[in-house]
């Protein structure tokens, strides 16, 4: 079975990087750019239209006593089991990625051992349709020149336990590192036959990542990938959890139009250290800041407790949620209702983007402009002539 994905009808605007490809994951075909289900908040009886998004995806973060518990109790193991069943099936059986984040509980960054590898390459197979490399954010985050061919050694060891019994393609892990790193780990999985990603911004933002994000993209080109490649992108942040602005721009969305083909779910935060987390939770209202409505038409996120009755208005009329959940007095169920409204809103724009690429290629940057809350230091990055 080839580790690759076999890329067709690609296609890239003129004047930002945004493209669109398309390719099989088994029988399903996809379609970029593209949003990614993730149904982890999803009510159940939430009914997703099938027809905006062309992947799932499945997020879970394990440590030692957890792989433990998979490999050595049924109940856990079987509890995973069940919580993947409802996801894929709740997505209308989208071709799934199943996530995993190996985050050891010692206070040092640890790679996982070689028994942790092969359980959570097991995990990670047995829920896929394309097999994600495990990430490992606590080792990328500390990441030398001294220590890197230990992260090699990783990736490696993570491919040898997938291909003993391998029948689907491989999705490759690149952390938010460095550009000579980058550069490395896209050398290592071409030479393995892997040419689909997923980049873990580990609770950052795109913008910060300019260096290498784009020296990813040369080496795609100097190794003949250009046009022959995917990248999914996970765990973006736009701040919002430290502004008390009332709007905050849709950054996440901007990725698209930095080539990136598939958006992915927010699973964990930025890292700063605990003193700065005390003060956060002394001068800053976190759970207020993050509960926000997505206005597709402005490229904003709004804060929802600032909305008041307006909030009626910006549901869109055809959101899979009832309108009674996104003004519920319960702090849970309406946080997890703007959450699928978000997801619905994502799905639909990146439907539009795709369209964009194909009927008017040159008018791309000028679409993302048209956004009011899009900042000129933003459009700056997407455009291709001041890159």
């Amino acid at each position: 079975m080839s580790t690759e994905i076999h890329i067709s009808d690609y296609s890239i605007s003129d004047d930002t990087d945004l493209r669109t490809l398309g390719f099989s994951i088994g029988n399903k075909k996809v379609k970029t750019p593209t949003r990614a289900l993730n149904t982890s908040t999803f009510f159940r009886n939430t009914l997703f239209p099938g027809n905006i998004a062309c992947l799932n995806e499945l997020y879970f973060t394990l440590n030692e006593s957890s792989l433990r518990q998979i490999n050595e109790e049924p109940a856990v193991s079987q509890k995973k089991n069940k919580a993947a069943h409802k996801s894929i099936t709740q997505s209308g059986n989208k071709p799934t990625m199943c996530l995993l984040q190996y985050k050891n509980n010692e206070l040092a960054p640890r790679i996982p051992t070689g028994e942790e590898i092969e359980i959570l390459a097991n995990t990670a197979y047995a829920f896929s349709d394309i097999t994600p490399i495990p990430s490992i954010p606590k080792v990328a985050r500390a990441l030398t020149v001294d220590n890197f061919d230990e992260f090699l050694a990783y990736l490696h060891a993570c491919y040898t336990a997938i291909m003993v019994r391998n029948k689907k393609p491989i999705l490759g892990y690149i952390p938010a590192t460095g550009a000579l790193f980058t550069r490395k780990i896209v050398d290592f999985y071409i030479d393995h036959g892997i040419n689909a990603f997923y980049i873990d911004f580990d609770g950052t933002m795109i913008s910060t990542h300019a260096s290498p994000l784009n020296a990813l993209k040369v080496q795609l080109k100097k190794r003949g990938y250009e046009e022959n490649n995917f990248l999914h992108y996970v765990n973006v942040s736009y701040g919002k959890s430290i502004n008390d602005q009332e709007v905050l721009s849709a950054r996440d969305l901007l990725g698209f139009g930095q080539g990136l083909d598939s958006l992915g779910g927010v699973h964990t935060g930025p890292k700063r250290n605990l003193g700065f987390y005390e003060w956060l939770k002394a001068h800053k209202d976190v759970l207020r800041n993050t509960n926000r409505l997505l206005n597709r038409e402005d490229y904003g996120y709004y804060r929802v407790d600032t909305l008041g009755a307006g909030i009626v208005g910006m549901i869109p009329k055809d959101a899979p949620v009832l309108q009674s959940d996104v003004i519920s007095p319960s702090e849970n169920r309406q946080a997890r209702a703007v959450k699928i409204v978000n997801l619905h809103q994502q799905c639909i724009e990146s439907t539009v983007l795709r369209t964009m690429v194909n009927e008017t290629p040159d008018k791309t940057l000028g679409y993302f402009g048209s956004k009011s809350n899009v900042l000129p230091v933003d459009l700056k990055l997407l455009s291709r002539s001041t890159r």
